[in-house]
């Protein structure tokens, strides 16, 4: 079997230097990439942690959640996670969940892996708009994972940064933009980036949240995911050379072009993207929280009090502001379902209005 690293060198031989989405699809979900394996390494002995992979207490908020839901909705809410990983949030919510639950719980991941009975292995991204869910559609770092473009600001116009072979490695490669069609997704960006500034930005953020904004007939979608609004996301003081970042064996670097396959790679998602893709659905916009305030919302403190030493470090651990607490994000917006009271927080929401999206971005899913 050939490597990431040696099939990408032959297509850049073969097509010239290119654009970095297409080397990150590759380095992530080509033959023995790094999300083509049967089994992420997620936790504490893999490369980075999630919510659920701290915790079972994520999945728990989440079944509380979910037991609230179908109190509004009249009858059992359905689950829809959307790039389940390894599993383990799944698993932590049939734990949870009342025996007897009659809602329907589904899946989806780009790589299928086992999951517990009762939950449904949705076969395909296009079973997904199919569902119709009446609940929650949920995802976790799902977002920061879909293969993007970099653009360098050049003056009134843009660049891409591609990718070239390079002393038997890559290296990058300033150039035009490789497709005319990516001109309206990052023209949104100009009047905010400044001349040299590099933007991460993938076109499948919108196709696919337009996606599970489809699947929800009634309830919340709710998304966890590193990432900032517009402004903040393009903050020239923090980020002017853009949020890519390699994770592995829970370091952080921004240097793609080392273990190619065995590293992941991610930018920070643009949630003004994602509140105006599902306010075009005809969702409202309920907040936009940090981790810890979501799942304070979601009641994760019942039952603290007489938990095991143990479990009250995880919740600490779940909650931590100088961590995941406040670097995840969770964007909530719903559907025909009322939120009055549904929440033991209240959900703050976005502090601007999403700048407006141009259609053309949803051309390119």
């Amino acid at each position: 079997m050939s490597t990431p690293s040696a099939r990408l060198l032959r297509r850049i031989e073969r097509d010239g230097p290119l654009p970095f989405a297409e080397f990150m699809d590759e380095a992530l979900y080509g033959e023995g990439g790094y999300y083509a394996t049967p089994r992420p390494r997620i936790g504490p002995a893999g490369d980075y942690v999630t919510g659920a992979s701290i915790s079972p207490l994520f999945g728990a908020s989440t079944a509380r959640l979910l037991e609230r839901l179908g109190e509004r909705l009249g009858g059992d809410a359905d689950l829809l996670e959307a790039g389940y990983g390894d599993g383990s949030h799944l698993e932590a919510v049939v734990a949870a969940l009342a025996p007897g639950h009659r809602g329907r719980l589904l899946g989806w991941e780009r790589v299928t892996r086992p999951l517990p009975a009762p939950v449904v292995d949705l076969p395909a991204l296009e079973a997904v708009a199919a569902s119709r869910v009446r609940g929650l559609v949920f995802s976790y770092e799902l977002f920061d994972a879909l293969p993007f473009h970099r653009f360098r600001r050049a003056g009134d116009g843009w660049e891409e940064l591609r990718v070239e072979a390079r002393d038997g490695g890559f290296a990058w490669r300033r150039a035009p933009l490789s497709r005319p069609e990516l001109s309206p997704l990052v023209e949104p960006y100009a009047e905010l980036a400044q001349d040299g500034q590099i933007v991460d930005l993938a076109p499948a953020w919108t196709s696919l949240y337009a996606r599970l904004a489809a699947a929800l007939d009634a309830g919340l979608l709710v998304t966890c995911d590193y990432g900032f609004e517009r402004h903040r996301l393009l903050d020239p003081r923090i980020r002017r050379h853009g949020t890519l970042a390699c994770y592995r064996r829970h370091r952080v670097h921004r240097n793609p072009f080392v273990d190619v396959g065995r590293q992941d790679i991610t930018a920070h998602v643009d949630f003004s993207a994602l509140i105006a893709e599902g306010e075009r659905a005809g969702l409202g916009t309920l907040g936009l929280v940090s981790q810890a305030e979501w799942l304070g919302a979601c009641g994760v403190f019942d039952g603290l009090d007489r938990a095991a030493p143990g479990t009250r470090l995880e919740a600490a651990r779940l909650l931590d502001p100088a961590a995941m607490g406040t670097e995840i994000r969770v964007l909530v917006q719903a559907r025909e379902v009322d939120a009055g009271g549904l929440f033991d927080l209240p959900l703050r929401a976005p502090r601007s209005a999403p700048a407006p999206a141009r259609r053309g971005a949803r051309a390119l899913s």
